[in-house]
């Protein structure tokens, strides 16, 4: 029981901290790294169209194998800054494929952005890909932080093989990094790939040992049992009605793509989009906790699971921050605000907080 309570106490030392936080040093830079899929183009449009109401600046987009391939997701994410006018973001070629090989085989069944993550949807154009720079996405990473040490935050919303590629190429660099948030990963063992894994995790679970063990910061980590406890807060119908007219081309990008995707779903599930929100604005988490965890890689049925250490309740020890609610009204109001022309001006949609 004091176990419990000491936990309880916790989550609400790390809600309050967050909101009790301000930024006094400028901008917030942030390196999203990304797979290609129509959550992580939400969560682009989440951070791209609210960098100067949350003073965040995204100095990169790193793609990686994941949802889709490598090509297919640096051309998913071009295509949605084509449809904002922001091409001035740089995008560069990460992991083409998780550390170790064989990747487990997939079936049709197993690809639900499709094939090329955005559905296989037929669009009369194609981006221009000829700008991206050969330099690959892992040595950004490290050139970026190397130039703003402390000052930039890595944003994970697929399989961690860029990071633990970083971590491993240049582990010097890994004390200047400011942050980590993570798309990924589970806490009760409830899968969406295997058994008891989280797709992200599950597709490169070499990678997220690494990363979970040899991070520099507590890991700020947005599970799958929380995207689930969401579903009844974000029926299609809403979404479909909040975008029912688009007012900027990714919108009705991502309007094509999910009529296809989420045919027969009731349920929307915007993952990535969730941990953009709350690395804009850590006052949307209105419970976490913090645990020592460690990624599965040997089990039958749970490699690549997040297992949460429950017995460790030794602060020193917490490497992760497991966000288990958030504020679903601020929340659907930051959505709501992305339906807006490329250069108008948005809404600040946080309540006031003190």
């Amino acid at each position: 029981m004091l176990h419990l309570v000491g936990l309880l106490l916790l989550a609400q030392a790390v809600v309050i901290s967050c909101c009790s936080c301000s930024d006094t040093t400028g901008v917030r830079r942030v390196i999203v790294d990304q797979d290609g899929g129509g959550d992580d183009a939400w969560a682009l449009l989440m951070l791209l169209m609210n960098e100067k109401q949350y003073n965040v600046k995204v100095e990169a987009i790193t793609c990686a194998d994941g949802n889709t391939g490598l090509e297919n997701s640096v051309r998913n994410a071009a295509r949605i800054l084509d449809g904002i006018g922001r091409r001035d973001v740089p995008l560069y070629r990460g992991a083409s494929e998780r550390l170790i090989t064989p990747a487990p085989s997939r079936d049709v069944n197993g690809y639900f952005w499709g094939h090329d993550g955005f559905g296989d949807v037929r669009f009369g154009s194609e981006p221009d890909l000829r700008t991206i720079s050969d330099e690959h996405a892992v040595v950004k990473m490290y050139e970026l932080i190397r130039k703003y040490p402390g000052q930039i935050t890595i944003l994970c919303l697929g399989p961690l093989t860029n990071l633990a590629m970083l971590f491993k190429m240049f582990p010097k660099v890994k004390g200047d990094i400011a942050g980590i948030y993570i798309l990924g990963g589970n806490r009760n063992g409830v899968g969406n790939t295997d058994f008891a894994a989280e797709f992200n995790f599950f597709t490169d679970p070499e990678a997220a040992n690494i990363v979970v063990n040899n991070a520099p910061v507590i890991l700020n980590i947005f599970p799958w049992e929380t995207v689930l406890q969401l579903e009844t807060d974000f029926p299609m119908d809403w979404r479909n009605e909040v975008f029912k007219v688009p007012r900027n081309k990714a919108i009705q990008v991502l309007n094509d793509v999910e009529a296809v995707v989420y045919a027969n779903i009731s349920a929307w599930q915007p993952c990535d989009m969730y941990a953009a929100a709350i690395f804009l604005d850590n006052c949307l988490i209105t419970s976490a906790v913090a645990y020592r965890a460690d990624v599965e890689l040997s089990g039958r049925v749970t490699r690549g699971m997040l297992g949460i250490l429950y017995h460790d309740d030794n602060e020193n020890h917490f490497n992760v921050n497991i966000t288990d609610a958030i504020d679903t009204d601020t929340f659907k109001q930051m959505v709501v605000e992305l339906n807006r022309e490329p250069g108008e001006k948005g809404v600040d949609v946080r309540p006031h907080r003190t």
